[in-house]
């Protein structure tokens, strides 16, 4: 299974049965680079948008935890925009400033 790695999002759809472009899978846009998402998967909590991943078909946005559990630590190191992991858009909320 390939992976693209990108810094701006790419032409996508929502459209599950739309063919030839990567689909988002979020209830929310994508979120732009630099905004505070939230991971609802395995307790990962708020993360930062550092980029965009395709992988599968499905548009993901590179993010890195802002405070992860231990057991993400353990398994990927401390948290950077260097260290980024892909997250799909199912699994991510934007967060509101102030919540």
């Amino acid at each position: 299974m390939s992976f693209l790695r990108l810094q701006e999002i790419p032409a996508h759809t929502t459209d599950r049965t739309a063919k030839g472009l990567p689909l988002w899978s979020g209830a929310d846009p994508v979120p732009a680079i630099g905004v505070e998402v939230h991971i609802n998967v395995n307790r990962i909590g708020r993360a930062e948008v550092v980029g965009y991943g395709i992988q599968g078909g499905y548009l993901g946005v590179m993010v890195y935890p802002l405070d992860p559990p231990p057991w993400w630590i353990a398994q990927n190191g401390p948290p950077s925009p260097d260290n980024a992991s892909l997250a799909f858009g199912a699994e991510v909320r934007t967060v509101t400033k102030g919540a």
